[in-house]
C-alpha cells in the first residue's frame, strides 16, 4: 500500500518513492517530489489556472512513455479540472492550483506541460516558452546563452 501523507489538509498517496527516474544521476521519485515541494512557491504561479498535460512513464524512463492529456482515472474530487477546447473536441484537463494538487500530480508524472493560455481564456496566449534541453554537445550554459 502507498504511504499517505497530508498536504494542506488533503490526503495524498505517494507511491514508489525509491524508483529511480533518472539513471544517469540516480534521482528517485521521492527526491523529485521533494524538489517539487520545496520549489512550489516559485513553480505554482506558472502552473495555476493553466491546463496541464503530463508526460508519464510508469515503468521508469526505459519503459513505456506517454502523454496524459485528460483527467486520469482516480483523480481526487478536490483536484481542480476544466473543460478545454481541442481540435478533436473538448477535453477535461487538470489544473494544478495548489501544493496538494502539485504533490498528487507529481506522484503520477515526471513532467508537466502547460498551455500558453489560461483555462478561462483559451483564445488568448499570454506567454511564449522555449524548450531548451541541454545535451551533448550543448551544455546548460549554452542553453542560457541562447
Amino acid at each position: 500500500m502507498a504511504p499517505i501523507t497530508e498536504v494542506e489538509g488533503r490526503r495524498v498517496a505517494l507511491s514508489n518513492l525509491d524508483k529511480v527516474l533518472y539513471p544517469e544521476t540516480g534521482l528517485t521519485k521521492g527526491e523529485l517530489l521533494h524538489y517539487y515541494a520545496t520549489t512550489a512557491g516559485v513553480l505554482l504561479p506558472h502552473l495555476r489556472d493553466r491546463p496541464v498535460s503530463f508526460l508519464r512513464y510508469p515503468d521508469g524512463p526505459d519503459g513505456q512513455v506517454f502523454f496524459s492529456k485528460n483527467v486520469p482515472p482516480g483523480t481526487p474530487d478536490w483536484v481542480t479540472t476544466a473543460e478545454v477546447p481541442r481540435s478533436e473536441g473538448p477535453a477535461r484537463m487538470v489544473l494544478v492550483q495548489d501544493l496538494a494538487s502539485l504533490m498528487w500530480a507529481a506522484n503520477l508524472v515526471t513532467e508537466f506541460h502547460t498551455h500558453q493560455w489560461t483555462a478561462a481564456d483559451p483564445d488568448e496566449a499570454d506567454r511564449l516558452v522555449f524548450d531548451l534541453d541541454p545535451g551533448p554537445p550543448a551544455t546548460v550554459v549554452h542553453c542560457c546563452e541562447v
